[in-house]
């Protein structure tokens, strides 16, 4: 376990268990000319300028801003959409399992355990379902999805929390950096700072499994301004601050702490995963080093310069005089050079301006792109979309997507099934607790539907589904389910028995009679 009292609370804390995650943080919302040296350094001399940070006032000989294309933003965001759009809805399994159990001459009764086995009908399913769904509203899950795939992209690793209290049974969702495992692995601190009446304190919410029962805690430590030492506090002020009326509850029979963490990219070596952006820090610099080399270039050579011949000159010094007087030579007008002579050489007026085209090397930024997409299984197409030139290719089937994308769609594949075993995991424990209760609650693994990940034409969608169904491949409630990914159970079950209505009307009206022959 951790002893909290005899440790410092500091950032340093945090870095020495899950790395530099607030780097990774800054990297992906663009946050570069904090964090990188090279422009930090330009931004001091005054060659660029960073409009967030210092405005126009330190910007000594040029008005270039700081460029980025931040591809870093593009590697967990690709990911996070193909997984997210693919998550449907959250069902019960217990109305699949009585089928089965149907198919085997058994009894729905079955299902559950005890003398309530016996009351186990349609209304049972339909209580359990509307639990569901009640977490899934509870904790907003619909627009979760793509921001927690990013999160864990992003910090390399994400953190869930059952809990229950006046405001009803959710799922939280926390970033890593709150996370710390025991030792001995049994357990796991949650560690908040927290605020009251203007003092800072840290939360500690813990979970440790102890001669097979769960023991959960909370803890109150109050910190020294300036140092981050730790003081713990006594048990009503402990609960007066944080509103509870009970500070540790034991579980029995719970083997499992309810706190679920998910890890990108585990290794023995990151057990508790690694940032999907690990590595990539020093070709986003260079990518941005060469954009912002190449626009403080062309703001210094690329405005058109006007060069005119001695004579010529001294032609429009002379106007000036005559036109303005002594002292007025320097105003040269404009209107002048509409009339001038050719030299003896026949050389006149002559514009000279700096092949923009010759300016730095996009074909370099553009190999750093691939490089990053390459080495985080990104699929090299998503350059081009990020470029632009996505848009002017011909409309693609959905295979041809899936052929472009083919790697990002083979990690994110990966991601999804994690993603579905994290989540089904969350709502075994919700469960859980909502069944020391209510023992009518059944604990169960709830079947989550996913769809397809690359978005189709409608004509497709219905092509591809209708063949299955008349192949007899897929169900017509799957098949009205695929059609309509949003629409409500109640909708789908009318839909199927106008089907079915319309399809015996057909029957009868067209018997299918073989007519004899002649």
């Amino acid at each position: 376990m951790i002893n909290w009292e005899k440790k410092e609370w500091n950032k340093n804390t945090i870095t020495d268990v899950h790395g530099n995650v607030f780097f990774y943080r800054d990297l992906y919302e663009g946050k570069h000319a904090e964090i990188f040296s090279r422009a930090k350094n330009l931004i001091e001399q005054g060659e660029i300028i960073d409009n967030i940070m210092e405005g126009s006032v330190k910007a000594k000989n040029v008005q270039t801003p700081y460029i980025m294309a931040n591809v870093s933003r593009l590697i967990p965001e690709i990911p996070a959409m193909l997984v997210s759009r693919s998550i449907g809805q959250i069902n019960s399994s217990l109305n699949t399992k009585a089928e089965q159990l149907a198919a085997m001459g058994k009894e729905t009764a079955d299902l559950i355990d005890g003398p309530e086995g016996n009351e186990a009908n349609n209304t049972v399913y339909d209580l359990q379902q509307e639990l569901i769904e009640q977490i899934v509203k509870n904790s907003n899950l619909t627009f979760e999805h793509w921001t927690n795939i990013v999160q864990q992209q992003l910090d390399g690793g994400l953190v869930g929390v059952p809990w229950m209290d006046d405001d009803g049974i959710r799922i939280d969702f926390k970033q890593r950096d709150v996370y710390f495992t025991h030792d001995d692995g049994k357990g796991v601190d949650l560690v908040y700072e927290r605020e009251f009446n203007g003092d800072r304190y840290l939360h500690v919410y813990r979970e440790r499994v102890e001669r097979g029962n769960l023991l959960t805690t909370n803890r109150l430590y109050k910190l020294k301004e300036g140092s981050g030492q730790l003081t713990e506090l006594d048990e009503s002020t402990t609960k007066e601050l944080l509103g509870l009326d009970v500070l540790d509850r034991v579980f029995e029979g719970r083997s499992r702490p309810f706190v679920e963490y998910w890890a990108n990219e585990k290794t023995f070596m990151n057990p508790l995963g690694r940032s999907c952006l690990k590595n990539q820090e020093g070709k986003q610099d260079e990518i941005n080093w060469t954009l912002t080399r190449n626009a403080i270039t062309f703001e210094r050579n690329g405005k058109p310069r006007i060069a005119v011949s001695k004579e010529i000159f001294t032609a429009l010094q002379d106007a000036a005089l005559q036109r303005y007087g002594p002292g007025g030579e320097t105003r040269i007008d404009h209107r002048d050079l509409e009339v001038v002579t050719f030299d003896d050489e026949g050389k006149a007026m002559e514009i000279i301006q700096i092949d923009v085209t010759k300016i730095g090397d996009l074909t370099w930024v553009k190999d750093l792109m691939k490089l990053m997409l390459m080495e985080t299984s990104t699929s090299e197409k998503a350059v081009d979309f990020y470029l632009g030139e996505g848009s002017k290719q011909a409309a693609q089937s959905g295979i041809a997507k899936f052929y472009d994308l083919f790697v990002s769609i083979t990690k994110a594949e990966q991601i999804q099934k994690e993603y579905v075993y994290f989540l089904q995991n969350l709502f075994e424990n919700c469960l859980w607790l909502a069944n020391q209760d209510n023992s009518s609650v059944l604990i169960e693994r709830p079947e989550i539907q996913t769809r397809a990940m690359v978005p189709i034409s409608r004509q497709e969608l219905l092509e591809e589904n209708a063949k299955a169904y008349t192949d007899g491949v897929q169900s017509l409630e799957t098949t009205i389910k695929a059609i309509h990914p949003h629409a409500a159970d109640d909708w789908i079950q009318e839909e199927i028995e106008r089907i079915k209505a319309e399809d015996e009307i057909d029957d009868v009206a067209y018997p299918n009679e073989e007519s004899e022959p002649s």
